[in-house]
């Protein structure tokens, strides 16, 4: 199974469906979105794309008990906590997950906000940060996504450029056995 992971979009509609378009070439359905812009879900959903997220931290929907924050989803035998912030935040309600503690409960913590990619195992636990999607090079990051490749026990991770879908960045995770 193969996932697209995104995040920080920030209203990039040229990068989205480029990014739609190349994840489809792959035969990726679904999206996972790690926020900002939460409203960027329904963008990528019209360009056919299963597309599951949380909303960035200065996404207005971020305050809204309604939409969590977080979330645990499972694709393909492996838990994902879906998060903007690596860590809490002042802005986090006391029904949000705490990252720092929820990722033993998970396979993969998958964040952003930061908008540089990241690709690391913390105490077992794989932490990836897909970078940015804006359309432009920013904190000195070009714009890029993640593919999740699933396949227990392992967990193929690839950074790409968004501008020639190429990989940059690759790492395999192989996560314990019980969680």
């Amino acid at each position: 199974m193969v996932v697209g992971v995104v995040s920080d979009t920030h209203g990039n509609r040229e990068g989205m469906l480029l990014l739609a378009e190349r994840l489809k070439s792959l035969g990726v359905q679904t999206l996972l979105h790690l926020g900002d812009d939460y409203k960027d879900l329904a963008t990528l959903a019209q360009a056919g794309l299963e597309v599951l997220g949380v909303p960035g931290l200065y996404c207005p929907e971020y305050r809204d008990p309604d939409i969590p924050n977080r979330q645990v989803v499972e694709l393909g035998g492996l838990k994902f906590l879906l998060t903007h912030t690596a860590t809490r935040t002042a802005y986090d309600g006391p029904e949000d997950l705490d990252p720092e503690l929820s990722c033993y409960e998970v396979d993969a913590v998958l964040f952003g906000h930061s908008h540089t990619p990241v690709l690391e195992e913390r105490q077992g636990i794989a932490w990836i940060n897909p970078g940015h999607l804006r359309n432009r090079t920013d904190r000195g990051n070009s714009p890029t996504f993640v593919l999740l490749h699933i396949s227990p026990p392992e967990l193929k991770v690839q950074v790409h450029r968004l501008a020639d879908g190429l990989p940059i960045q690759e790492k395999i995770f192989r996560p314990p056995a019980q969680r």
